[in-house]
């Protein structure tokens, strides 16, 4: 017998509120367009195991995708740099440039790939062990 947490689905607000998350809006502007409270979308994100794995995992797919676009951008960056070996003129410039950004914005060799459990279970796991972390931190302060 195995010991299995229920998971609830997600209400339409949640699911529109994860795709909004996930375009960059802050919680304000997330309830402001579901129609409810700030407050309500800060407990989904930080309270709602389910909503966190849904959300985890959304972001997980969203870097799949964008990984698989960098790579299709390989031989374009190839490219580049066979100019740049060859000497034609702006494309070192570009390429320079190109480097900076990323380094200056913190991607330039970083790993990025996004992490978190994906299932509300694994999530609820966590939140406890963390409440569990917290109580025992507070108590040998």
């Amino acid at each position: 017998m195995t010991n299995s947490v229920k998971t609830r689905p997600l209400s339409i607000e949640q699911e529109n509120a994860i795709e909004l998350l996930l375009c960059g809006k802050s919680d304000r502007e997330v309830a402001e367009a579901v129609g409810v409270t700030r407050q309500t979308v800060w407990e989904w994100r930080n309270r709602n195991p389910e909503f966190i794995a849904a959300l985890n995992a959304r972001r997980q797919e969203m870097w799949g995708t964008h990984m698989e676009r960098l790579r299709q951008l390989v031989a374009k960056a190839i490219d580049v740099l066979e100019e740049n070996l060859d000497g034609k003129a702006g494309a070192k410039l570009q390429q320079e440039a190109a480097v900076h950004i990323l380094r200056a914005v913190g991607l330039y060799g970083a790993d990025l790939t996004p992490k978190g459990e994906t299932s509300a279970e694994n999530v609820e796991k966590q939140m406890t062990m963390d409440e569990l972390y917290h109580e025992l931190m507070t108590k040998f302060r």
